[in-house]
């Protein structure tokens, strides 16, 4: 009796501790049943553009709280695209849970609906909190590029950047399906092209020859691919303007070498001659127009020059009377270059020398013809006036 008394209570005590085990495990799993929602089907990514209609369901939501004194639960959809427009794009069979979508889908539009799933008792009480369905829409290849309104382009010649083409396309931003190539198919006037484009839109002048007096404006054509230009891209055109603005990069040049003029003496306020020029950059602008100076051989003040605003040529005005032994030897020192500065140090300014006869002996010959280059005296050369004579050579270079 003393060895069964002892061995009864270690057979108990066993037999307890599985059954603690056992009910621990059951409240456990009890417990997390009781809390559980479910997806049957996960939530799918759908594609745009493809007919989902067809498919008995595209997920499954269900509650377990399932009450039989409440009876079955029946399940409703909230959200855009179920009870806000679109409406009832997406349905649920109220007694299944089986999620349908009823229409094509359209990421430009919406790319994500965020749907909320609902559990009601057939009294309207909620059986529990409502459970969320996300579906994304996954993008397909179906927006073309589209170039934004292009202005017209300018750029200096001898300059780089000329401009930024925008494109947008609704695909999917950071997708392959977005992502936008640019090439220029066209140029005209053709020849060598002038421009290129880079992988962001920048239309970049491709040639230091870029030249306004030889071509003063082009005409572009480029074209937009997405898919990163990959075959069976959707394509853009657009074409536009390129102008060329001038820069002072030719200098004006004195349409002839030889200068000749005559005045009486003791006169003033009087025009003597006139300098032309002929200058290739933009006529009425500041690269063509040009400015006179005398640099040299006024020392009394006897001359000035100025332009002609409507001819842009330099006048030479005597302002101060002379006598002809002040003036016989004079030789003007006149400089000529543009009002805007040149550009990038492509021509520098030149100078003409306008000059007066020297002294010295004439003959009868001379005499006859009016003095020569001596300046000598002579009859008809004292009737006529004296006279100022020089050669227009160019002291500096162009």
């Amino acid at each position: 009796m003393t060895r069964l008394w002892r061995s009864t209570p270690i057979l108990w005590l066993f037999v307890f501790v599985v059954l603690c085990g056992f009910e621990a495990k059951a409240d456990h799993s009890v417990s997390l049943r009781r809390n559980k929602r479910e997806w049957i089907v996960p939530p799918q990514i759908l594609e745009e553009n493809v007919d989902y209609t067809k498919q008995l369901f595209i997920a499954k939501i269900r509650s377990d709280k399932e009450d039989p004194n409440k009876g079955p639960i029946k399940y409703a959809l909230k959200g855009i695209g179920a009870d806000q427009p679109p409406y009832n794009l997406f349905i649920v069979e109220p007694s299944t849970g089986k999620v349908r979508i009823t229409g094509i889908l359209d990421r430009e539009s919406i790319a994500q609906y965020n749907l909320s799933g609902v559990a009601l008792y057939p009294d309207g009480s909620v059986a529990e909190n409502d459970i969320q369905l996300r579906i994304k829409v996954k993008d397909q290849n179906d927006c073309p590029p589209v170039f934004l309104p292009i202005s017209v382009g300018s750029v200096k010649e001898l300059s780089t950047v000329v401009m930024k083409l925008n494109v947008t396309d609704n695909d999917e931003f950071g997708n392959v399906n977005s992502q936008i190539r640019y090439e220029i198919v066209e140029q005209k006037p053709g020849g060598n092209m002038m421009f290129s484009i880079n992988q962001y839109g920048e239309v970049i002048v491709n040639s230091a020859n870029l030249d306004r007096e030889a071509v003063d404006q082009y005409v572009l054509t480029v074209k937009a691919s997405d898919l990163n230009g990959a075959s069976g891209a959707n394509t853009a055109m657009a074409t536009f303007n390129i102008q060329i603005e001038d820069v002072n990069d030719n200098p004006p040049i004195l349409e002839q070498e030889s200068f000749e003029a005559s005045i009486e003496e003791n006169t003033d306020n009087l025009e003597v001659m006139r300098f032309k020029t002929t200058d290739l950059d933009l006529i009425n602008t500041e690269n063509w127009q040009a400015q006179y100076s005398i640099v040299s051989g006024n020392g009394g003040g006897h001359f000035k020059i100025v332009t002609d605003p409507k001819t842009n040529e330099g006048v030479l005005m005597l302002v101060k009377g002379a006598d002809y032994e002040e003036v016989k030897d004079m030789n003007l020192g006149i400089t000529v270059s543009n009002v805007a500065a040149a550009y990038a140090g492509s021509w520098s300014s030149g100078t003409v020398v306008v000059g007066g006869g020297g002294g010295g002996g004439g003959g009868e010959e001379e005499e006859e013809e009016g003095g020569g280059g001596g300046g000598g005296g002579g009859e008809e050369e004292e009737e006529e006036g004296r006279r100022i004579m020089g050669n227009g050579r160019q002291r500096g270079f162009w």
